[in-house]
C-alpha cells in the first residue's frame, strides 16, 4: 500500500510543481527575487524526486478498489504538507499548525483562514494560496491521471475516490478522456470569469484570484472584507460563477456538447438544486430588502448569500452575524446542503438528499401498500439498490463523524484553548465537513480561525480533508485490508 502511496505521489509532484509557476512568475514581477528563487529550487528538487519514484519504484499497474480510495486518502495528507513548503519558504511570521490549516482550508477549498490581515501578505504568496483551492476544486489527483497516465485501468479507482459525489459519470470510453473535458471546461470558466470581473473593475491580479477561488467553491479572498466591497457587477457575476460551479461539470460538459439547454431541464438533480437557490434567495430577500436601497442590489445579495452558503463557496457579502436566531438556525442548516454530485461544491450533494427523501417517502408508501414494489427514478433512470444503500450508509457515517466532532472540538477548544460557545463548536464542524469556511458565533463571517488552539485547529483540518473526499477514502485506512491488499 505504502509503495502505491508512493508511486502516486510521484504522479502528484509534477503537477504541483506546475502549480507553483504563476507564484513564481509574480515573485519575479513584485521583485521579490528570494522567494521566488527558492520556489524554483523547490520545483527543480520536487521534479528529481519524482522522476527517481517513477524510474524505481513500480507497482502493480492496476489499481484495486481498496488500494485506489486509501491512496487518495494518504495522498491527500501529503498534498497538503507538500503544499505548507510554499509559506515557510516565504517567511510568514506563522506557526506550523497555522500554516498547515491554512493548506489544508485551501486543497478542500473550505475557505477557513487564520490571516488577520490577509491585505498585508505577499502577492505572491496570496496567488499560491488560491491556486491550492483552484487545484482542489477539481482534484489534484484528477489531474494527474489526466496529463500522467501511470496507473493504466486503475487510475479509475482514483477517479471515483475523489470525484463528489455518489457515482463518477464519464463521457467517453476512457475515464482520462473525461477528466481532460473536464478539465477543459473548469480552465475555460476561470479564464472567462477573469475577464469578465477584469472588465467590471476588479484589477487583474484580484480579478484572477478570485476568479480561481469561485469555480472551485473556496471563498479565499484578497481583502480582509472579502467581496463585501464589491460593486454590484462583479457580485453578479460571481453569482454567475458559483452558481455554474454548483452544477455538474458533466451537465455542462453535456450541455455543451449537445448545444441544447434541455439537457438542464432533463435532469431531475439540476432542477431540484436550482429551486432550493432560488426559493432560499427569496427568504433572504426579506432581508435584504431592508438592508438595500436599491431593489436589484438587494436581490443580489439575497441570491450571492443563497448561493455562497449552498456551494459552500464561502465568500463574505454580508455579516449575517447579526441577523435573528431563526435566520442563524436556517443558515446552518444550509450549511449541510451542498451543490450537484460532479461540482465543485461541499455538502451533502442535492443528488444524495434527493434520494433520502424519496427512500423516505417509498417507506411510507410500503406501509400503505404492503405488496407494492417502488423504485426510486432519478432523470427517468432508475437508481440501483447499491446506490441507494451507498447513499444510506454515508448519511449514517456522516451524522457519526458530526456528532464526534462536535463533540471532540468542544472538548479540544474547552481543554486546550478558548473555549467556543455551542453555536460555534457546532457551525465550525459543519463548516469543515462541508467544506464551507465562515460559520456562526465567534467564527462568523467577518472573523476567523486564529483565534482556536493548536489541537483544534489540527482536528478541523482532519475534518476538512474527511469532507472533500466524502468520508470512504480516509475510512478505509482504519480497515486492516487495506494495508494488506
Amino acid at each position: 500500500m505504502i509503495k502505491v502511496v508512493v508511486f502516486i505521489s510521484g504522479g502528484i509532484l509534477p503537477v504541483l510543481v506546475l502549480a507553483t509557476i504563476p507564484t513564481i512568475i509574480y515573485g519575479f514581477m513584485q521583485s521579490n527575487i528570494e522567494f521566488a528563487t527558492s520556489l524554483i529550487v523547490l520545483a527543480l528538487l520536487t521534479i528529481s524526486i519524482s522522476y527517481l519514484i517513477r524510474k524505481f519504484v513500480l507497482p502493480t499497474r492496476k489499481l484495486t478498489t481498496i488500494q485506489g480510495f486509501g491512496a487518495v486518502g494518504l495522498s491527500w495528507i501529503f498534498m497538503s504538507l507538500y503544499g505548507t513548503i510554499p509559506y515557510v519558504l516565504s517567511g510568514i511570521d506563522l506557526s506550523y499548525t497555522n500554516i498547515f490549516f491554512e493548506t489544508v482550508s485551501g486543497l478542500t477549498t473550505t475557505g477557513s483562514s487564520i490571516l488577520t490581515d490577509i491585505e498585508a501578505v505577499d502577492k505572491s504568496l496570496l496567488i499560491w494560496r488560491s491556486t491550492t483551492q483552484w487545484l482542489g476544486g477539481m482534484g489534484v489527483i484528477v489531474l494527474t491521471i489526466t496529463v500522467l497516465p501511470l496507473l493504466g485501468s486503475g487510475g479509475i479507482n482514483l477517479f471515483k475516490a475523489e470525484s463528489p459525489g455518489p457515482s463518477a459519470d464519464r463521457l467517453t470510453p476512457k475515464f482520462k478522456d473525461t477528466a481532460k473535458l473536464l478539465w477543459i471546461v473548469y480552465i475555460s470558466l476561470t479564464i472567462l470569469q477573469t475577464i469578465l470581473l477584469y472588465y467590471s473593475g476588479l484589477n487583474i491580479f484580484d480579478a484572477f484570484n478570485h476568479s480561481l477561488t469561485t469555480l472551485s467553491t473556496g471563498g479565499f479572498s484578497t481583502f480582509n472584507t472579502s467581496v463585501s466591497e464589491f460593486s454590484t457587477l462583479s457580485k453578479f457575476i460571481i453569482n454567475i460563477f458559483m452558481y455554474l460551479a454548483g452544477t455538474s461539470f458533466i451537465l455542462l460538459l453535456k450541455t455543451i456538447r449537445s448545444k441544447s439547454l434541455s439537457e438542464f431541464f432533463k435532469s431531475t438533480e439540476f432542477l431540484f438544486y436550482s429551486f432550493i437557490v432560488i426559493s432560499t434567495a427569496i427568504i433572504f430577500l426579506f432581508k435584504t430588502i431592508r438592508i438595500n436601497e436599491n431593489i436589484f442590489e438587494s436581490i443580489n445579495n439575497a441570491f450571492f448569500t443563497s448561493l455562497t452558503l449552498i456551494t459552500g463557496t464561502g465568500f463574505t457579502n454580508l455579516n449575517y452575524e447579526n441577523w435573528n436566531i431563526n435566520y442563524k438556525t436556517f443558515i446552518l442548516g444550509l450549511m449541510f446542503l451542498g451543490g450537484m454530485a460532479g461540482s465543485t461544491a461541499g455538502g451533502l450533494k442535492t443528488i444524495r438528499v434527493i434520494a433520502l427523501l424519496k427512500s423516505v417517502r417509498n417507506e411510507i408508501r410500503k406501509i400503505l401498500y404492503p405488496n407494492a414494489i417502488f423504485k426510486i427514478r432519478m432523470s427517468k433512470s432508475i437508481l440501483p439498490e447499491k446506490m441507494i444503500e451507498s447513499v444510506q450508509t454515508f448519511f449514517i457515517l456522516y451524522v457519526a463523524i458530526f456528532v464526534l466532532g462536535t463533540f471532540a472540538i468542544s472538548i479540544s477548544s474547552n481543554y486546550h484553548g478558548t473555549p467556543l460557545s455551542f453555536e460555534a463548536t457546532m457551525s465550525a464542524v459543519a463548516s469543515a465537513i462541508n467544506n464551507i469556511g465562515p460559520g456562526l458565533g465567534e467564527i462568523g463571517p467577518v472573523r476567523n480561525y486564529f483565534f482556536i488552539d493548536s489541537l483544534t485547529k489540527t482536528l478541523l483540518s482532519l475534518l476538512m480533508i474527511i469532507g472533500r473526499l466524502e468520508i470512504f477514502p480516509i475510512a478505509i485506512l482504519l480497515y486492516r485490508k487495506t494495508w494488506k491488499s
